[in-house]
């Protein structure tokens, strides 16, 4: 059942040799974890070698950060700026023609915590670092605000007038930037959601629809899918309905073999039919709210590897669900091409 049709993969992420640890990911504290050594696009093309996608959208790693209050920019954020450097030689074809030309678009990170000034400063060294070709690349940032687990810290931050500001500069600049939104239901909580419902109110107060900048919800949000209580699900619902209420907002369709399984263990099953019905509620629930038109597919490799029913095999088994929710939802061809492409070259302006 896998699709046949061209596919952008919306949401990848690559890392080489020398990144491939706690020093250059704090998240990589055990050198045994699946995901501590090297994964570039040549692993990523054996992976999804079933059905090859004729795109990727790369997006940032989470890098390891050091005290931005005891250095200069260049120092703190070293890693992040190594991030940019290997992406370079990616585009620049010291991986291959076939590697550069896979590489459509990037989602890099960007310090959208530490104020304009500091902001605008990043712009300037990104731009300077991944030189011309890389940089006409670099279609939006992320900052994963799921990583914030204090409520107060949370809503201090992405409510301030200076998170807003740089939001909103996003779509003010002669060269346009999106904004990937990383929020967790699962690991964070349902406030994350709920608290960015007001970040979308403050953002496009008094902003003209074609002013106003484009977001991309990762992952649907990460549901609670093991959940067995009703009121996480209808809180989700409401935020998703909430988000999808703004033009501007799409969501990627990815991440859910991260949350299908209750512990540590892979997800149980790799049949598509049995894992399209078990996350078939909150897929109906953001078709119902986005349509088609607004949703974008995502493998979110190598981290659907983690728990995913094949391990290292993952990458088509998630495509077959995606073929699979579509199936269902009786979408046309031409709804399927917005989902497996279209979306994405529309939110990212490829």
């Amino acid at each position: 059942m896998s699709p046949t049709r061209a596919i952008l993969d919306s949401h990848i992420h690559l890392w080489p040799a020398s990144a491939a640890d706690e020093n250059g990911h704090a998240w990589m504290n055990d050198p045994d974890f699946i995901l501590s050594k090297q994964h570039i696009l040549s692993d990523y093309t054996t992976a999804s070698s079933p059905c090859p996608p004729a795109g990727v959208i790369y997006v940032e790693t989470d890098r390891r950060l050091q005290d931005p209050s005891s250095a200069p920019l260049e120092t703190w954020a070293a890693e992040t700026i190594k991030e940019l450097q290997f992406l370079r030689t990616i585009v620049e074809g010291e991986y291959g023609a076939e590697a550069s030309n896979l590489l459509q678009g990037i989602v890099a990170w960007a310090p959208v915590n530490q104020g304009p000034k500091v902001f605008q400063q990043w712009l300037d060294v990104a731009e300077k670092t991944t030189g011309p070709r890389t940089w006409e690349r670099v279609k939006g940032f992320r900052f994963l605000l799921q990583a914030i687990r204090d409520r107060a810290e949370f809503e201090d931050l992405v409510l301030s007038d200076d998170f807003i500001a740089i939001l909103r500069s996003f779509s003010h600049r002669d060269k346009k930037f999106t904004f990937d939104v990383g929020i967790d239901q699962c690991s964070g909580g349902t406030w994350q959601l709920e608290s960015f419902t007001k970040v979308l109110e403050k953002l496009y107060d008094a902003v003209p629809e074609d002013k106003r900048t484009t977001l991309v919800l990762n992952h649907m949000c990460k549901p609670e899918y093991t959940s067995t209580s009703s009121d996480p699900f209808s809180r989700w619902k409401n935020c998703i309905e909430t988000f999808a209420s703004y033009p501007r907002v799409y969501m990627k369709l990815s991440g859910a073999f991260s949350e299908l399984s209750k512990d540590a263990s892979p997800v149980d099953t790799a049949d598509p039919k049995e894992l399209a019905t078990r996350i078939q509620p909150w897929t109906d629930v953001v078709f119902d709210a986005f349509g088609p038109q607004r949703i974008m597919f995502g493998s979110d490799w190598p981290v659907c590897n983690v728990k995913g029913p094949k391990e290292e095999g993952s990458w088509p088994v998630w495509t077959n669900v995606v073929e699979e929710v579509l199936t269902r939802r009786n979408c046309t061809e031409q709804e399927k091409e917005r989902v497996w492409s279209g979306t994405a070259k529309e939110a990212y302006a490829l």
